[in-house]
Parts: C-alpha cells; sequence; structure tokens
C-alpha cells in the first residue's frame, strides 16, 4: 500500500486521436496480455496485413517504437507525442506502415484495471521488412529476440538508487510498504522514463509522476536494449521491497 501525506492536483495531458481528456499513464500489468494470442500472434496479424496490402520492404531496415494506448472497448491509439514525431521523420516507411496495418487488427484486449476515463498503455518495436513476405518466420516476436537493457552495476544497484532517492525525496510525501512492481522505458539513449507501479493504489499516479521526477537525478545510465545490434528502447519490470521501520 502506498500512504500519501499530501495531496496534489492531477495533471492534465494532452491524449491521442486529437480528443482532449484527463488520462493516467497506466501500463498493462505483469502477465496481462495486450492481444489476443500475445505479441507472436499480433506480430503475425500485422504480417497478414501488409500481405494483404501487398506492402513492400521499405528501401532502409527502419525500426519504429510503437506506443499505443488501448482503450476500454478494446481500440487502439497510436500516442502522438515528441518521440513519435522524431520516428516519422526518421522512419518515415516504418510509420507509414504502422499507419496502414494496427487499424486492420481486432484483437485487442482492455486491461483489467482500465476506467471508464482512460486506456492502457503498450509498447513495441517495430521493424517492418522483418514482416514482409518470406522475411517473416513463424512465431516472431522481436521482443524475445531483444538483448535486455543493463544497469550499471546491476538491478540491485538501480533498486539502491532509487530507494535512496525516494527516501532522500519523497519521504515526507509518501509511506510505501511492502513488495511492488516497478515498470520502466529505457531508450535509445539508455533514458529510463514513463515509470508504473504494480500493485495500486489511490495515490499510485501521483506517486509514479514523483518517481518519474527524481529518477532524472540518477548519476549512472541503463545501456539500451539491443536487436540484432542495433539500440532500441524497450519496456522493463523489476520487483522492490518498501519498509517503513
Amino acid at each position: 500500500m502506498i500512504m500519501i501525506r499530501k495531496l496534489f492536483p492531477f495533471i492534465i495531458l494532452l491524449c491521442f486521436s486529437s480528443v482532449c481528456a484527463q488520462i493516467s499513464n497506466a501500463y498493462y500489468s505483469v502477465g496481462e496480455e495486450a492481444y489476443k494470442g500475445g505479441a507472436e500472434k499480433m506480430y503475425q496479424d500485422i504480417h497478414d496485413v501488409m500481405t494483404r496490402k501487398n506492402l513492400q520492404k521499405c528501401p532502409k531496415n527502419e525500426y519504429f517504437y510503437v506506443k499505443l494506448r488501448i482503450d476500454r472497448t478494446g481500440k487502439p491509439g497510436l500516442i502522438q507525442d515528441k518521440r513519435t514525431k522524431e520516428f516519422m521523420q526518421k522512419s518515415p516507411c516504418a510509420y507509414d506502415y504502422v499507419i496502414k496495418t494496427l487499424g486492420e487488427l481486432h484483437d485487442w484486449i482492455p486491461s483489467k484495471n482500465v476506467t471508464l476515463s482512460d486506456g492502457t498503455l503498450y509498447e513495441f518495436p517495430f521493424f517492418p521488412n522483418d514482416l514482409v513476405g518470406d522475411n517473416y518466420k513463424k512465431d516472431y516476436n522481436a521482443k524475445e529476440q531483444t538483448e535486455k537493457a543493463s544497469y550499471e552495476g546491476g538491478t540491485d544497484a538501480f533498486r539502491k538508487e532509487l530507494a535512496y532517492l525516494i527516501g532522500e525525496y519523497l519521504a515526507d510525501l509518501y509511506k510505501p510498504e511492502g513488495v511492488f512492481e516497478l515498470s520502466f522505458t529505457v531508450n535509445e539513449n539508455g533514458r529510463a522514463s514513463d515509470f508504473d507501479i504494480f500493485p495500486k493504489s489511490p495515490s499510485s499516479e501521483q506517486f509514479v509522476k514523483d518517481i518519474n521526477t527524481i529518477t532524472k537525478r540518477m548519476k549512472d545510465k541503463w545501456t539500451p536494449a539491443k536487436f540484432r545490434g542495433q539500440n532500441i528502447s524497450s519496456r522493463n519490470v523489476i520487483k522492490i521491497r518498501f519498509r517503513n521501520d
């Protein structure tokens, strides 16, 4: 449970699909599937759509890190943030194929934790040339073939540094106690962001926001995940125990 000693206003965020609403940046919890049949079936269905539309290989081996918000009806929306705009510029073909294929997928699964006012975030790496024609291999899953991100000194060093920062800057605001699963994205430059925590509590959203702020003070950076030697973004999960001694 996370107890909070001081209340803060909720943050108003810009959401996808040109619609404005008050939303949270909650991710699927560990073990939850965002797509029926898992990532392998999702990639297979993308391949099938690309084949049906006769999409050809991109001129270059482009990469796009897809970030979706799945609403309570199972409808996906592509997050149009700064990073998406950067990918649009450096990987225009991959972005074009994301737009042409994802709208054709209909087996998205709403999170059990989704509310009426928001959706749940899901991310995955997209290499379009891997899914074109004979390039596609059965049971393909870019996530499973990715070398995981690592932190200098290992995960224990990251836990220790995080616990120190929470104690130093947030101890007067929150009193988390118990074992939590902390998920976060490490981008191509080794920067950790977009933290989320499970299980949830009424104060989780603000606690996560403050974690995103204090982790910018970390001295060491992550070594990003790699796919065939190329740095890519990845979603990571660690367990962390909080005690109030």
